[in-house]
C-alpha cells in the first residue's frame, strides 16, 4: 500500500465515524443527556417567569422598579445557565434539542398591588431548579459521571442555594410590610433600587464571604 493509499484510508475511516462519540465517555449516558435537556427546559421556562414579572412590576399600574430589577437579574441568570449547560452538552458529545417553552399565566396582582403571593411563587420556582440540579447530580453519582458532578457542584449549587434563602428572606419582608400597605412597600423596594435589584441581605447569605470571627485560644 502506497503513503497516499494508507492516508486516504486513515481519512476514511475517521471521516466514518460519529466523533460526537468518540467525545462521549461512557459515563455519559442516554439518560443524563436527557436530563441535561430537562434542566435546560426548566432554567428556559423559569426565565420566561421572571421576565412576565419584571414586566408586570415596571408596569405604571404597579410601579415597583426595585422589583423589576431583581427578577431581570434572575432572568438574566437563568438565560446564562441554559447558554452555559447547552455549550456543555455539546462539549461532552451531546446534541441540543429544543423544546416548546410553556407560557406562565401568572399576574402580578394590581388591585390591590399584592406582592406575597408573586415572591411566594418566584421562590418555588427557585427552589425547582435548586430540585432538579440536585436531581441531575444524583443521577451523575449514580452513572459515575464526575465530569459532571462536578461541573454542576462548582457552576451552580452554592448559588442557587443562596438564591432560595435570599427569596425566602425576600418573602418574609413582604409579608411584614404588607400587614401595613403602603409605606413599607415603598421603602423595601426603594431599597431594591438603591442596589440596583440585588437583594441587601445577599452577602450575608454567601457562604463564601462568612468571616470566623473567633480568634484563637
Amino acid at each position: 500500500m502506497t503513503t497516499a493509499e494508507g492516508a486516504k484510508k486513515i481519512i476514511a475511516e475517521v471521516s466514518n465515524h460519529d466523533l460526537d462519540q468518540w467525545v462521549r465517555t461512557a459515563s455519559f449516558t442516554s439518560e443524563i443527556e436527557e436530563s441535561i435537556r430537562g434542566h435546560i427546559h426548566q432554567e428556559l421556562t423559569s426565565w420566561l417567569f421572571f421576565r412576565k414579572l419584571a414586566a408586570d412590576c415596571s408596569r405604571s399600574n404597579i410601579s415597583l422598579h426595585g422589583f423589576a430589577r431583581l427578577w431581570e437579574r434572575s432572568a438574566a441568570e437563568c438565560l446564562a445557565d441554559f447558554k452555559w449547560l447547552e455549550k456543555y452538552l455539546v462539549s461532552r458529545g451531546g446534541r441540543s434539542k429544543p423544546t416548546g417553552i410553556e407560557a406562565t399565566t401568572f399576574e402580578w396582582p394590581d388591585n390591590p398591588i399584592e406582592p406575597v403571593g408573586p415572591c411566594k411563587e418566584a421562590l418555588f420556582v427557585e427552589k425547582s431548579l435548586l430540585e432538579d440540579l440536585e436531581r441531575l447530580c444524583s443521577l451523575a453519582d449514580k452513572s459515575g459521571d464526575i465530569a459532571l458532578t462536578d461541573a454542576i457542584q462548582s457552576k451552580f449549587m452554592r448559588k442557587e442555594t443562596r438564591h432560595v434563602k435570599n427569596l425566602a428572606d425576600l418573602l418574609q419582608q413582604v409579608v411584614r410590610v404588607s400587614k401595613q400597605p403602603g409605606l413599607g412597600l415603598y421603602l423595601l423596594d426603594r431599597e431594591l433600587r438603591h442596589t440596583d435589584g440585588i437583594v441587601p441581605w445577599d452577602s450575608a447569605n454567601d457562604t463564601s464571604q462568612q468571616h470566623d470571627d473567633t480568634t484563637e485560644v
